[in-house]
């Protein structure tokens, strides 16, 4: 049965005028380009995985040192209301083969990781069912992998969240393992190739969103931004198309 958001986002997006333009009003979206914002992005998530989720991870951790976070804005009161992690594997081996042996065909060193999803409490439900924070830095990933040439992503759900993650066009590995660091439980490795993204999410609600539509709320930067922007780290360049 799906889940209730993808049933409302289903419904939304029936007929010629879907009504998804101001979707993501309200919020921004962007991609850390300096140490402050870095610094602010990973507050959030220390906030929200240790203080909430009571995990006992380090924050930040050595994948922040070659990584991009992503972040969500309030438009309201310029505060971080959400952010997300994304790893090149082209500086090294991703989060996820501390656990899987990844397949060869996502074994390259274009591939990216999708990881430390963290939301502030105080968003996680809007308005409506759709879970609006989570999909406009999932837009964000979407066109950020696509302008950096990733050939493939990554990412690694609790069976909870499968759900999600499927209905955006992942597919299963059928390769799960148990996160000794996020309290023992089960993940199961997914994957995606954004550049096939028309073909994948075709006759799928979510296909409008990630391949057609544009949006003014969600800002890519001019050119790749450092990866690693830890404040005591050099932080390192990534080369698009290499």
């Amino acid at each position: 049965m799906q889940n209730a958001a993808v049933q409302e986002f289903d419904a939304r997006t029936q007929g010629r005028d879907s009504g998804l333009a101001g979707l993501l009003c309200g919020y921004r979206f962007w991609i850390c380009e300096d140490p402050a914002s870095f610094s602010a992005a990973l507050a959030v998530r220390r906030d929200v995985y240790v203080g909430d989720f009571g995990y006992d991870v380090p924050v930040p951790d050595e994948y922040d040192a070659r990584s991009w976070l992503l972040v969500a804005e309030s438009a309201a009161d310029g505060q971080i209301a959400g952010t997300m992690r994304i790893t090149p594997r082209a500086f090294g081996p991703l989060e996820a083969e501390e656990y899987f042996r990844l397949p060869a065909a996502l074994a390259s060193g274009r591939c990216i990781e999708i990881s430390r999803f963290a939301i502030r409490r105080s968003h996680r439900k809007t308005h409506t069912f759709l879970p609006i924070v989570s999909l406009g830095l999932f837009k964000l990933c979407y066109e950020f992998a696509l302008a950096i040439g990733a050939e493939c992503q990554v990412v690694c759900s609790k069976p909870e969240r499968m759900w999600s993650y499927l209905s955006m066009g992942f597919r299963s590995t059928g390769i799960t393992a148990r996160y000794e660091k996020l309290n023992g439980v089960e993940h199961e490795l997914l994957w995606h190739d954004f550049r096939q993204a028309g073909t994948i999410l075709q006759g799928n609600p979510f296909r409008e969103l990630f391949c057609a539509l544009q949006f003014e709320e969600v800002a890519l930067p001019a050119a790749p931004p450092p990866v690693g922007l830890v404040e005591e780290l050099e932080p390192l360049r990534f080369a698009v198309g290499a």
